[in-house]
């Protein structure tokens, strides 16, 4: 059986044998560099003369300072790319965790208890492997992309899929029927979304924010996802709401008029459908497979008198998105 003593020092590559100052000196950078790359990576602080840190973690200092050293990006780049490998891997590993543990409750229901600590310990390797991989499927992707899509001119389409009625659900069900909800939510959205060419931006409880290369593509996934929530047992229809224009991205996340125009214009969806803007419905409008229905007009925070547009396949035969 492992021990959690055991198994931390294996994961962390070896036992902490060094102190910060330790590590500051091996690599030549000071203290303070040291404390801003382990705050970015999102760890707690800890004391100058506790032992606490190890080889790997030396290993991984002397490779930022190596590229900020030899003028591949400076210091500022740098505690970025930390600051988005942390919150990430942070909230990986919370999602893996918490996954694991629910299958193994499951298990342990069904009279098959297994220590967590035996899974983890056989799980690590693969897990670790697994994650290298998706990142340089992830890179590999994101390099296709330079220089050939529309994301280079600063634009793109921006969509909000809600569930309806989430609040009211969220205190009716038990914490256990609550998560098998939210989860099957983001799963199905999230393989629409990339089945579709589009990219999950975030997911905030009964929200997913998504992005598309144009109109076209973000209004395919959108009416994709509100047919795929439609027909589904578990999760609740949804409102959508799309917007095409200039984006700011910036640590992995998108910001700007347009994001907060795709979020107003999902409050006003009815429940199982799409709307968008007429700047977005424009370049939509000569699409055979889509039909675009004029709204009443609203009043919307921010943007003033707005006449929201419906968004509908044409009919059966739609190219809708399948992940079957």
């Amino acid at each position: 059986m492992t021990t959690r003593d055991e198994l931390e020092e294996r994961l962390l590559g070896g036992p902490r044998t060094l102190r910060r100052r330790d590590v500051a000196r091996a690599v030549g950078v000071s203290l303070l560099s040291v404390r801003k790359l382990w705050r970015a990576l999102g760890f707690a602080s800890v004391p100058d003369e506790v032992v606490a840190f190890t080889d790997a973690d030396q290993d991984a200092l002397a490779r930022v300072v190596t590229l900020v050293r030899e003028g591949v990006m400076d210091e500022d780049t740098a505690i970025a790319w930390a600051r988005a490998l942390g919150q990430t891997t942070d909230r990986l590993v919370s999602w893996q965790t918490e996954a694991l543990l629910e299958h193994l409750g499951r298990r342990a229901a069904a009279g098959a208890a297994v220590d967590p600590l035996d899974v983890m310990d056989r799980v690590a390797d693969d897990l670790e492997r697994l994650l290298v991989y998706s990142w340089r499927r992830q890179m590999a992707a994101a390099v296709g992309r330079l220089g050939v899509t529309a994301e280079d001119d600063g634009e793109l389409t921006i969509g909000f899929a809600d569930l309806v009625s989430y609040t009211r659900l969220s205190q009716r069900l038990d914490q256990r029927d609550l998560g098998t909800l939210v989860q099957r939510f983001e799963g199905l959205a999230a393989d629409v979304i990339t089945a579709g060419g589009g990219r999950v931006v975030k997911t905030v409880g009964d929200e997913v924010l998504f992005t598309a290369a144009d109109p076209v593509a973000g209004a395919v996934i959108a009416m994709s996802i509100s047919e795929r929530m439609a027909v589904d047992d578990v999760v609740p229809d949804v409102r959508v709401g799309i917007a095409h224009g200039p984006v700011l991205r910036r640590l992995g996340d998108v910001y700007g008029p347009t994001v907060n125009l795709a979020s107003r214009l999902t409050s006003l969806a009815q429940p199982g459908t799409v709307v968008t803007d007429p700047h977005t419905a424009r370049a939509l409008q000569d699409q055979p497979e889509m039909v675009l229905v004029a709204q009443r007009r609203r009043q919307v925070r921010g943007f003033g008198v707005l006449q929201p547009l419906l968004v509908a396949p044409a009919g059966p035969d739609s190219p809708l998105i399948s992940v079957d």
